[in-house]
């Protein structure tokens, strides 16, 4: 007897491959017969005229809130089955006690997490804006070794940010070797997305070369400066990243189908040096040292088209600012727009979305062979007017946008995108791939109306076209509501 027969289904399989017809039977979790099915089943599921894929595994998250929000409804909805969280330098410390929480939680997704290595390194030396000692590099490994044992399933870096930003090749190398032991891999995300940019893939290249390390290049993108006549630098990045691995080095990318960024205002507008040792509010408060940075200020706000393409999202201490522009809120208050996004980090750093990409290097990040995608984004809080819309959108974006309505990619390039690569690069266990022994975490979609509705205007609308999630053999997705019952599990890395 069956659990689950899913009956008629044409069946993406996640490798790439031409779709077949055939019927999928589920027991005990994970998928028993493939093909023509005549078991008996306890529950049965009609796909004639649907498809039927692997579970979406979001390769880039910050999903570290599926401790507060287990249901993780925004992301289930548009069939995402498993997130790696972690990113971008950034996670709780130990990760034991972490994804003990979300293993309490009991989640509705699968959830891996990678160690962050600002984490790491703000442990063992602060905000400290130079190279480690000897001792501090010793504890930096103890603390990346600590960390695998634990479950992390590789390693981020965050060298846009602080402190990662202070970080260089040498002690990314070592700490990277622990991890390299473990099996890990180093997702990083790069120092630079505009005019150093190939220095930066350079570098995340050095890194997986000398310790001998797979390397995830975490959401590839490209800023270009705005009012100049630029070459095609995306075909150049892409360039890059395919000589470096037929060089050797095991490394591809993720990426979103969005032509705006989304993190904090300092990160883009304030130079790094100005917040070492954790003072950068303090510094900011001196008019001497805001005269001193105000060009490189202005300078860097320049770069992704003026004050405004920065849309404010989140703001604490005035939330009537939250959807309004940088340019808007510097009219407001009768300040310029340099001194208005000091002013703002002063009183509380703003989450900003940054509308600074191009639409057709996003098409080519999007479509090449290399890229996976990835949303870049969490467990979305209903409550919040205004998120990024690829907490909702990513996965059936891409499906409509760049497979349904214009043909760049078929619908088996972009499904392998979304399971088999994501989850062999994670060494995600027994998921990612549609075949007889593999745990049922699946998706049925209509391939006729499967994409997304959520704008930057209206950020929180759901996806259409889903018509069932499965995670661990049962439904968490019915097409109309999400179950009360999570059937996700914490993956600890081997």
């Amino acid at each position: 007897m069956l659990d689950i027969l899913i009956e008629g289904a044409k069946v993406y399989d996640g490798t790439g491959s031409p779709w077949f017809r055939a019927d999928v039977g589920i027991r005990d979790g994970r998928i028993a017969k493939l093909g023509v099915v005549k078991d008996r089943a306890r529950r049965r599921i009609d796909a004639a005229g649907l498809a039927l894929c692997p579970g979406f595994v979001d390769a880039h998250t910050h999903a570290d809130d599926i401790v507060k929000r287990p249901a993780a409804e925004n992301l289930l909805r548009q069939g995402v089955t498993t997130v790696v969280s972690g990113n971008c330098g950034d996670s709780e410390l130990p990760i034991r006690k972490m994804l003990d929480r979300v293993q309490i939680a009991r989640p509705a997704i699968n959830y891996a997490t990678l160690v962050g290595h600002g984490a790491i390194r703000k442990q063992a030396m602060g905000m400290a804006g130079r190279g480690p000692t000897r001792g501090e590099l010793a504890q930096m490994r103890r603390l990346a070794e600590r960390a695998m044992r634990e479950g992390a399933v590789g390693i981020s870096t965050g060298l846009f940010y602080v402190p990662g930003a202070y970080a260089r090749l040498e002690e990314l190398v070592e700490v990277s070797k622990v991890v390299a032991a473990h099996g890990g891999v180093y997702a990083s995300h790069k120092r630079s997305a505009g005019g150093k940019v190939l220095e930066a893939i350079r570098e995340a290249a050095a890194v997986g070369r000398k310790a001998g390390i797979a390397v995830e290049i975490s959401h590839l993108k490209l800023l270009h400066r705005r009012g100049r006549t630029t070459r095609d630098r995306a075909e150049e990045v892409l360039a890059a990243v395919a000589r470096h691995r037929e060089g050797g080095v095991d490394i591809a990318y993720d990426t979103y189908p969005y032509t705006a960024t989304n993190t904090t205002l300092s990160s883009v507008a304030i130079p790094p040096r100005v917040s070492v040792g954790g003072r950068l509010v303090e510094r900011l408060k001196d008019a001497a040292v805001r005269r001193r940075i105000r060009g490189e200020v202005a300078g860097r706000i320049a770069w992704i088209g003026g004050p405004g393409k920065i849309t404010v999202v989140e703001f604490p201490p005035d939330r009537t600012l939250e959807g309004k522009t940088l340019a808007d809120v510097a009219r407001a208050r009768g300040r310029d727009a340099t001194d208005a996004a000091m002013d703002l980090i002063v009183e509380g750093e703003p989450w900003c979305i940054f509308h600074a990409l191009r639409p057709r290097d996003v098409d080519r990040f999007v479509c090449d062979r290399l890229g996976m995608i990835a949303s870049d984004g969490g467990v979305a809080d209903p409550r919040r007017r205004v998120v990024h819309p690829r907490n909702y959108g990513t996965f059936p974006r891409v499906l409509r946008e760049y497979v349904r309505d214009r043909r760049l990619m078929s619908f088996p390039q972009a499904i392998r995108k979304m399971t088999s690569m994501p989850a062999a690069r994670f060494a995600i266990p027994d998921r990612g791939i549609v075949a007889r022994g593999m745990i049922a975490d699946l998706v049925v979609f209509d391939p006729r109306t499967v994409g997304d509705r959520a704008t930057f205007d209206k950020p929180h609308a759901n996806p259409v076209g889903i018509r069932h999630v499965i995670v661990s053999g049962q439904v968490a997705f019915n097409g109309r509501s999400v179950s009360r019952e999570r059937w996700g599990v914490v993956l600890r890395g081997r």
